[in-house]
């Protein structure tokens, strides 16, 4: 085992040269700052903002009728891809440990949730096994990362009970300790995992939709609306991003690095999709028969010339003028072309329904747009409840981060704390009511020093210990022998269920809708790489969804949306598992709500014989740097229990 320093120092060097963090964030004020924006009163901006969202919400109700009728799908699709964007974002840097996530995490993981379902107000051009997949992926990787976060809310709303009721049902009975934390890393790597799996399920659903639908049926269809969903998920971000920081003053949380970053994402998948799409143009000139050519025209000068023009002009060429590096560290520049490209790039789904061939002129694509920016007001009015209901940044993950880049970040005792001994001390045998065991409480400087102090308590007569602090804790759980596998095995065993409960409703549909019932059934599972006969079939005019009843066993229509069924069914043995690890979380004696953001080990008797003193001796034979506590007190029966 390697030697570690106690507390673990700070980064001399910043990442990438600039710091992701306030030099002045801790973890007190960390909390202090994103809870109180939370718990504060809503003021006069706020309400004038929940106000205003109100005008676009009627202007896309009274504008659905009248824009036309397959621009449905388009603005499905549109938001769609923004929330599959947003969520292979999130997904992506969770998987990847990326340190400046937190930053931007939870505004991509509301936006995904938000995005999904309003994307579910119009008639999808996906499957609904798809659609529901992808919002329940979003709205598990959400609620789990707000599950330590919600328990601070907690703490903190004591005076106001009814905030405080509801952050306590909301918590799930959370506390912090070393195997819930390392339930909840897992879970949402899991969760991560399993979005990254829906939302690329329903991009190639979606891409499937408009091969079917349209004459696009190059093989660089998914791959373009994969990057083009990250790139409008990047876009969201980075105007949600600048508005924030603008608006709640969360300059240390929300940096200038934050901006740069996002603006090199931009630009690398602006390039990636301009690339696709000079592509596609560069091969129908060069290799494309009649048909390609003639549908080249119609996009670059014809009916599908509006939007084919603002796709470039919005969407895809302002990316370049991230080059700049003024530009691309420019808070104003960087959420302004961020919101225009999200925009911008609503006008490829719009080629995806092929509206100008269908006879619609430019004014009928103006209202189309009027109409679906509109419901962009009930997005807005979603944030703004949102966040009022939660921190818009996960203050878990940035209290990690604050720790490990500013050495004084690191939470200290209370002044109030009982009976609290710096430095070397003797515990006294604490009074306590007959029939209640006698417990302890030292409290660390760092995670570290917490698991060197339970290394040195632990041997063949030790006392029960457990850890709880206000971040993650490996070390301390792998100290203290906590391990937790229950969640792969029940995300997996959900997985199974998903699949094989979509395989069996599609084969019990088949055969209700066939003449012959399970022999039909048996002949078509026999050819499972054949399309039917009857393929392709009248399509409805509506578009309500690609997948009619006929198809439910050929390998690409029934390959998509068994994945997303999959990834369902992992979500929801996901989510199980955790809830279950967080109630068994809370075994034991645990720490005063006052302790609340502190690294705490808790010393209860198991068996052998308990003596405080020699305990306290124990913990302060310890090097000062390597496992003594910072003050140690005894927690007597009746605390209060969070």
């Amino acid at each position: 085992m390697t030697e570690r320093a106690f507390p673990p120092a700070a980064e001399t060097v910043p990442l990438y040269g600039a710091p992701v963090i306030g030099p002045d964030e801790t973890v007190a004020s960390i909390a202090a700052a994103l809870a109180g924006s939370v718990l504060a009163p809503a003021g006069r901006l706020w309400r004038l903002a929940v106000a205003g969202t109100l005008v676009p919400i009627l202007v896309w109700a009274g504008l659905r009728s009248a824009a036309p009728a397959a621009f449905g799908p388009a603005a499905a699709a549109w938001w769609i891809g923004l929330a599959a964007g947003c969520l292979l974002i999130s997904g992506l840097l969770l998987l990847a440990g990326v340190a400046w996530r937190c930053g931007i995490g939870r505004l991509a993981q509301t936006a995904a949730l938000l995005c999904a379902g309003l994307a579910a107000l119009y008639p999808v051009p996906v499957h609904p096994v798809s659609l529901g997949a992808l919002l329940l992926a979003s709205l598990g990787l959400w609620a789990a990362a707000l599950l330590p976060d919600l328990a601070v809310l907690r703490d903190a709303a004591g005076p106001d009970r009814r905030r405080a009721r509801l952050y306590r049902m909301l918590s799930a009975g959370w506390c912090g300790s070393a195997l819930q934390w390392l339930a909840w890393e897992r879970a949402c790597r899991g969760f991560g995992l399993l979005g990254i799996l829906a939302a690329v399920a329903v991009l190639i659903d979606l891409a499937l939709a408009a091969a079917l639908r349209t004459d696009r049926h190059d093989t660089l269809l998914p791959v373009a609306l994969l990057v083009e969903a990250v790139l409008s998920g990047a876009g969201l971000i980075a105007a949600l991003a600048m508005t924030l920081r603008r608006g709640r003053g969360l300059d240390g949380l929300i940096t200038g690095r934050h901006l740069d970053i996002l603006g090199r994402l931009l630009l690398a998948f602006g390039l990636a999709a301009l690339y696709c799409h000079v592509t596609e143009i560069v091969t129908a000139l060069l290799y494309g028969d009649a048909a390609e050519r003639a549908r080249l025209t119609r996009r670059l000068l014809g009916d599908e010339a509006p939007a084919f023009w603002i796709l470039m002009l919005a969407g895809l060429l302002p990316t370049q003028l991230f080059w700049i590096p003024a530009i691309r560290r420019s808070a104003l520049a960087l959420g302004l072309i961020g919101a225009l490209v999200a925009i911008g790039l609503g006008a490829d789904h719009v080629l995806a329904t092929r509206i100008g061939a269908t006879g619609a002129a430019l004014a009928d694509l103006l209202t189309a747009g009027v109409a679906t920016l509109g419901s962009a007001g009930l997005f807005v009015l979603g944030l703004l409840l949102l966040f009022r209901l939660v921190p818009p940044v996960g203050i878990a993950e940035t209290r990690q981060l604050a720790l490990a880049q500013n050495a004084h970040a690191a939470p200290r005792v209370p002044e109030t704390a009982p009976d609290a001994r710096p430095g070397p001390f003797a515990v006294q045998p604490l009074a306590q009511p007959p029939g209640q065991p006698p417990g302890l409480i030292a409290i660390f400087a760092s995670e570290a020093g917490l698991a060197e102090a339970a290394r040195g308590l632990s041997g063949p007569r030790a006392p029960r210990l457990d850890a709880f602090g206000p971040v993650p804790m490996p070390e301390a759980a792998a100290a203290l022998h906590r391990e937790e596998r229950s969640l792969n095995r029940l995300a997996l065993f959900g997985a199974f269920l998903g699949f094989a409960a979509f395989l069996a409703v599609r084969i019990a549909g088949l055969a209700g809708d066939m003449p012959d019932g399970p022999a039909s059934v048996a002949a078509l599972l026999a050819r499972p790489l054949s399309w039917p006969n009857s393929w392709p079939p009248a399509w409805p005019t509506a578009w309500p969804t690609p997948w009619p009843a006929a198809w439910p066993l050929s390998w690409a229509m029934a390959a998509v949306p068994a994945l997303s069924a999959a990834a369902a069914g992992g979500v929801l043995g996901l989510a199980v598992a955790l809830l279950s690890v967080v109630r068994a979380g809370r075994a034991g004696r645990l720490p005063p709500p006052a302790l609340a953001g502190h690294f705490v080990l808790t010393i209860e008797p198991s068996g052998a014989p308990f003596i405080p003193a020699a305990l306290a001796r124990r913990l302060n034979a310890l090097p000062t740097d390597a496992g003594r506590p910072l003050a140690v007190y005894g927690l007597a029966a009746g605390e209060p229990q969070r």
